[in-house]
């Protein structure tokens, strides 16, 4: 059986827009994907310009999924927060999006290491 076909939205880079990276110097930002179904990968951000708003699940079985790097990066800004090590769960549901539900939700979790340097 394959897999379903992952149908997700282009999505804006609210991030960039919004200023909350103007606050900042720089930054480095490690995320982690690990789970069952997951395709385990390291993203490594170290340019405020490379920072993006969504990171997708991996999953092949996820539809709809992935994490808000957005969210936890504005919620450091907002809390003058230097230092983040925590664990963001994937949003999306596993199945074919074609057959109706109800869907399990994706098991995957993604690992995030953050540091800010602030202006």
């Amino acid at each position: 059986m394959k897999p379903p076909v992952k149908k997700r939205p282009v999505r804006k880079n609210l991030i960039a827009i919004d200023g909350t990276l103007d606050k900042l110097e720089r930054l480095r930002v490690i995320v982690k994907e690990k789970g069952r179904n997951a395709e385990p990968f390291d993203l490594r951000i170290y340019a405020k310009e490379a920072v993006r708003e969504h990171v997708d699940c991996n999953n092949p079985l996820c539809f709809n999924g992935g994490i808000s790097l957005g969210d936890v990066l504005r919620e450091m800004v907002r809390g003058h927060q230097e230092d983040f090590i925590g664990t963001s769960f994937c949003t999306g549901q596993e199945g074919d999006p074609d057959e109706g539900g109800p869907y399990p939700s994706c098991d995957t979790r993604f690992e995030i290491e953050a540091t800010l340097w602030f202006l």
